[in-house]
Order: structure tokens, then C-alpha cells, then sequence
């Protein structure tokens, strides 16, 4: 159980610092279906994939689209309320807002493999 939340923080850092970093760094919107966004998602979602192979290939599927559907929307609420108050990378409030962002993410890796291990 440990090893598998292990390799899903680490996908995460790899995915929100590494891949998002270069292919979409300020192509993202507040929109509910932009397609950037998704492709990010997308990413989340198959590096969870992988990561749950370890335990079987139904689980994998499970976790991915619980993945994807929980990063798109701790993501899309992000950007909304840092839009909705009108503050950029340069504003303390925004990183304390990404700071939560990271912490919801975290608990749904936390909760994936408290429900999806066992």
C-alpha cells in the first residue's frame, strides 16, 4: 500500500512540476472544458493507470477515471476562485490557493489506495 501511494505522489511530481511545466505553462483556462486542461488531466489519469497495474488491470481502470475526474475538477475550482479574485503567480494568496490545490490532490491518492489496495 505505501509503495503504490509512494509511486502516485511521485507521478504527480512528475506530471504537475515536469510535463505540465513544459507542454502546457500558461495554456490553461477557467474553463469547465477547455481542452488543455484535459490533456493535462489525461496525463494524471495514465500515470495513475500504470501505477495501479501493480495491482491488477480492472483496478488501474478504476483509479484512472477516478483520477482524471477528481483532477479536473480540484483543478477547474482552483483556477476559478484564482480568477475570481484576480491574482497571478506573483501573489502570495495564489500560492497558498495552489498549496490546497496540492493537498486536495494528495487526499484523493490517499483515498484511492485506502478504497482501491485493500
Amino acid at each position: 500500500m505505501e509503495s503504490i501511494l509512494f509511486l502516485l505522489f511521485v507521478k504527480h511530481v512528475i506530471i504537475d512540476l515536469g510535463l505540465q511545466a513544459q507542454l502546457l505553462w500558461g495554456k490553461t483556462d477557467s474553463k469547465y472544458n477547455y481542452f488543455g486542461c484535459h490533456a493535462h488531466y489525461l496525463h494524471h489519469a495514465l500515470g495513475t493507470f500504470l501505477v495501479f497495474l501493480l495491482i491488477d488491470f480492472k483496478t488501474a481502470l478504476l483509479a484512472s477515471v477516478l483520477d482524471y475526474l477528481a483532477h479536473w475538477h480540484i483543478d477547474f475550482c482552483k483556477h476559478r476562485v484564482q480568477h475570481g479574485i484576480g491574482c497571478g503567480r506573483k501573489d502570495k494568496v495564489w500560492w497558498w490557493i495552489a498549496v490546497i490545490d496540492q493537498l486536495f490532490h494528495f487526499a484523493t491518492y490517499y483515498l484511492l489506495v485506502i478504497y482501491l489496495v485493500n
